[in-house]
């Protein structure tokens, strides 16, 4: 049983539990939105990055000065993100931002044209070594993570499903609603959250073409 993001993102938790969720927060706040909150908190750690690198290259700090700040960027974000821990005032709406412009080349290209006639090919390399370094480090402690929440709860939860709980606290806690995950019997039923449920699957069927139930 999964879900999907606008952008693909699978989030494997059943339809009811996530749209029980989302139905407490309806109408002030639909489906979509949610699902598109929870690709900004994934993009959280790629947008801090890729300011980070931007501000190094355009204020030429040495390669290993930016290899050490876009490493600690990656990481930060991650941390963050992972934790919902939203510090910084719109942190979260501009990695929603940065979700719908990535995957179009645009921010990659631009950092590597920046960097290129900034710094040359040694700052290149050093940002191209911290993100893989960044990368490296995250899925080894999302694994780490993984395993140790299916010892204690049988569940097989990685990052995308702690950002899909994480863009629910958020909105939660906007609009003075409970952040507590855990939901009644009354609220896995199709008659409290269809309402949510179809609204996603006539304003987006493309989005709701994906999910799964079984």
């Amino acid at each position: 049983m999964a879900i999907y993001t606008p952008r693909g993102l699978k989030i494997r938790l059943p339809i009811d539990y996530s749209f029980a969720l989302m139905a407490r927060l309806y109408p002030s706040v639909d489906a979509f939105r949610i699902l598109k909150t929870t690709e900004g908190i994934e993009s959280v750690p790629q947008f801090l990055v890729f300011t980070t690198a931007v501000v190094c290259f355009l204020n030429r700090i040495s390669p290993m000065g930016t290899g050490i700040l876009v490493f600690t960027a990656h990481f930060a974000g991650y941390f963050l993100m992972q934790r919902g821990l939203f510090l910084v005032p719109g942190l979260v709406g501009a990695g929603t931002l940065y979700s719908y412009l990535s995957g179009y080349g645009l921010f990659i290209t631009s950092t590597i044209i920046v960097g290129f006639l900034t710094t040359g090919w040694r700052g290149l390399a050093a940002y191209g070594l911290a993100r893989l370094m960044g990368f490296i480090v995250n899925f080894l402690s999302e694994g780490i993570q993984a395993r140790r929440t299916f010892r204690q709860t049988g569940l097989a939860v990685t990052a995308s499903e702690v950002h899909f709980i994480n863009a629910y606290r958020l909105h939660a806690s906007r609009l003075g609603l409970s952040t507590d995950v855990s939901v009644s019997q009354w609220e896995l039923d199709e008659a409290n959250w269809g309402v949510v449920f179809s609204d996603l699957a006539v304003t987006w069927p493309e989005v709701v073409s994906r999910f799964t139930r079984d």
